[in-house]
């Protein structure tokens, strides 16, 4: 009998791309927020821009989900990505705030569709009893670009400008169109583009809603941590405060190589509540950081706090639905991601200008814990069949 694998020509494709389109957004991660400052923003404003493509990400992902299990995905992800690509060839020639804003929100119209249609196009490659680990792994795309892109943006506006860093951005976009060029486009489900119109429940899937406030929650934390993590490094007096990032790969592939296959034997729970004790202790980490080794293991605390609760929550809610509704899961989830991670910045930055980075970081140790709670209910409900999922055959749930 053949060995059931989620390695396939298309997976290892569509990891490529994704890998390409998150190290373009990395780039920008620990810069964006920055570049907004020598414009003459203050932090507040830096924050806004640093989130505001979650803004039109928030209003694009339902309407994709629902277009995604009905169209042929490969030509809208191709669409997608090309306006990444010209988002980052706004940002090279954005000589304002405003004007920087208008490209953020371009840049979130495509990495709304982009994000959604990855994803659900990567687990749909994969075998049904390997949705947790396809997902997992596909997300190590991130670790890829969490290792070297903020260094790399950093490294190339630092030394050739922010001009030649967007431009060099744009080009590892154009790097993604290619690798997605090659990859087959999948089926349709007939009845999908039959029958479904955009109605509510097309575009909001409600077995997704309490993991998409988890990753929400979570995810608040996670940009405000990032998104401010260099200023705030480097006003404590640490020298290449980019390494943090460097660390926090590592701490994913360790986690992402494992956390896949734990989800489909043992079930979510043995990923979400660990990982809720480690993000506090990385957010109790910095905010009493001194020195650099702290920031490393805030680092490692970050990744075995963070990193998995993605690919989890995304498995959770396909296991939970069928296949031709993984669009609308996907788009579900990811809004959550989107809406934390523009609350995140945000908020972040008034917060910081009201208290201080430290105290921020304590601050945020609340999210977390109210995101990990929610959790270990909701998957309490599920697995005895009761709220939301009392209509649903749950004995033998593996999720």
């Amino acid at each position: 009998m053949k060995k059931e694998t989620i390695w396939n020509r298309d997976f290892i494709l569509l990891l490529s791309t994704n890998a390409f389109v998150f190290i373009s957004m990395h780039m920008l991660s620990t810069t964006i927020a920055k570049y907004a400052t020598t414009l003459q923003g203050t932090a507040a404003v830096a924050g806004l821009i640093a989130g505001a493509f979650s803004i039109t990400s928030i209003v694009v992902r339902p309407i994709c989900g629902n277009l995604i299990d009905r169209r042929k995905k490969k030509t809208l992800y191709l669409a997608s990505i090309f306006v990444i690509f010209l988002s980052m060839l706004g940002y090279s020639v954005s000589t304002t705030n405003v004007m920087l804003l208008v490209f953020r929100l371009l840049h979130g119209v495509g990495w709304g569709f982009a994000t959604t249609i990855g994803m659900t196009m990567a687990t749909n490659t994969a075998p049904e009893g390997k949705i947790g680990e396809a997902s997992s792994v596909y997300g190590l795309a991130n670790v890829l670009a969490m290792a070297v892109a903020p260094s790399l943006g950093s490294y190339l506006s630092e030394n050739y400008g922010y001009r030649v860093m967007f431009l060099a951005a744009a080009v590892v976009v154009a790097c993604a169109l290619l690798c997605l060029w090659l990859v087959k486009d999948q089926p349709v489900d007939k009845g999908a583009a039959k029958n479904r119109g955009f109605s509510l429940s097309s575009l909001i899937l409600k077995e997704a809603l309490t993991p998409a406030l988890v990753i929400l929650l979570t995810g608040m934390a996670y940009s405000s941590v990032t998104t401010f993590l260099i200023i705030y490094a480097s006003g404590v007096g640490i020298e290449s405060p980019s390494v943090f990032f460097s660390v926090y790969a590592v701490a994913i592939l360790v986690v992402r190589l494992n956390a896949g296959r734990i989800v489909d034997k043992k079930g979510p729970e043995w990923i979400m509540v660990p990982a809720g004790v480690f993000f506090c202790a990385c957010l109790i980490v910095l905010a009493n950081l001194q020195n650099a080794p702290m920031l490393y293991l805030a680092a490692v605390l970050m990744g075995f706090g963070y990193s998995a609760n993605m690919s989890t929550m995304m498995a959770v809610a396909f296991k939970r639905t069928s296949k031709a509704q993984r669009g609308v899961a996907s788009s579900t989830i990811n809004i959550g991601m989107d809406v934390g991670t523009g609350m995140g910045s945000a908020v972040a930055g008034v917060i910081a200008g009201l208290v201080g980075y430290s105290r921020l970081y304590l601050v945020l140790i609340v999210p977390v814990v109210v995101a990990t709670v929610l959790f270990v209910l909701d998957q309490s409900s599920f697995r005895k069949g009761r709220g939301l999922y009392a209509a649903k055959t749950n004995k033998g749930a593996t999720v």
